[in-house]
């Protein structure tokens, strides 16, 4: 079998053809106007249009595959011997591919294999800030940013995208758990100041009491310290008057809040008044020590009304059993 195109000469073999297309002007001339077919000449003249346009067509055709069988069999003879070529080359090429298709797998493999080790890396050396976050004071949060801020990612190769991006988020983490850290110790140190001043105040409230209870001991004694002089100095002894009774302890403040000295004052003239009795010339004499712990209860006493004490919730109870 010969690989060589036919010998051919395109022009001759198109001569033929040639003279159909000639013959073809005057055929449109002819027969391109369909004639009256309803009269006897038209009907006759369309008749043998179609004879001999038929004519020419079945003969063109039939040219046409005579002039272009040898053309069909070179480029069959074409299509065989192309095809026989490519599988002979497909041959040396399948295992070329095979091989550079095995050894491009095995160096994605280790490249997956990098890939993995370096990302954990990243989980080791990077993401575990954030375990180590867990449980820190606001100072060693601090102290951990400035460290996270340290991380080198230049040897992080394939993955260094990656390492940026978890650095950040490291970093970012952190400094919204400082800010929170911050904001929560600050509230225990207001809540630590807020219990101090309760226990200061309680623990002032219970001196007060203390006091008080031994300013109406001082007071009961002084009583009967008068009532015993009086009797000596009377003609006839007279009975002896009971004592009174002695007050019950004030209990502490159920709250502390802005004190309204209005109802402390009024109980105090309403005290005055009903205790107290027209001036009179006449005096008493007690002793320096006396007289002292009198001005300093006095000095309490204001101190309390311009904390507000009238607040207190034994107030009320107090100034009944004072003016009693």
């Amino acid at each position: 079998m010969t690989n060589a195109a036919p010998n051919t000469d395109y022009k001759g073999e198109l001569i033929e053809l040639d003279a159909v297309e000639q013959a073809l002007a005057g055929l449109r001339e002819k027969y391109g106007t369909v004639p009256n077919v309803q009269t006897k000449d038209g009907y006759e003249l369309c008749k043998k249009g179609i004879r001999e346009l038929t004519s020419y067509r079945t003969s063109t055709d039939k040219l046409r595959k005579e002039i272009t069988q040898p053309h069909r069999d070179f480029i069959e003879r074409v299509n065989s011997y192309g095809k026989d070529l490519i599988e002979k080359l497909r041959e040396i090429e399948q295992p070329l591919k095979d091989a550079k298709k095995s050894e491009d797998e095995r160096a994605e493999r280790e490249k997956q294999e990098r890939i993995a080790k370096l990302r954990e890396r990243i989980n080791v050396e990077i993401w575990s800030f954030l375990d180590t976050a867990v449980g820190l004071d606001s100072n060693g949060l601090a102290d951990l940013h400035d460290a996270a801020v340290a991380i080198d990612v230049d040897g992080y190769f394939d993955v260094t995208a990656e390492a940026e991006d978890a650095k950040a988020e490291v970093l970012k983490r952190i400094s919204e758990q400082h800010g929170q850290t911050l904001e929560r110790e600050r509230l225990a140190a207001e809540q630590a100041q807020v219990e101090a001043d309760r226990k200061r105040l309680r623990e002032e409230e219970e001196k007060r009491a203390a006091d008080q209870r031994e300013l109406e001991e001082l007071r009961r004694e002084k009583a009967e310290r008068e009532a015993a002089e009086k009797r000596k100095a009377q003609p006839e002894p007279a009975p002896e008057p009971e004592p009174e009774p002695e007050p019950e302890p004030m209990p502490a403040a159920a709250e502390h809040k802005p004190l309204n000295t209005s109802r402390l004052s009024a109980a105090a003239d309403s005290y005055t008044k009903a205790t107290v009795p027209a001036p009179k010339t006449e005096t008493v004499t007690i002793s320096r020590g006396e007289y002292d712990l009198l001005l300093a209860d006095q000095a309490k006493l204001r101190a309390l009304e311009a904390m507000g004490v009238d607040n207190w919730s034994g107030y009320s109870a107090a100034m009944d059993q004072l003016a009693a």
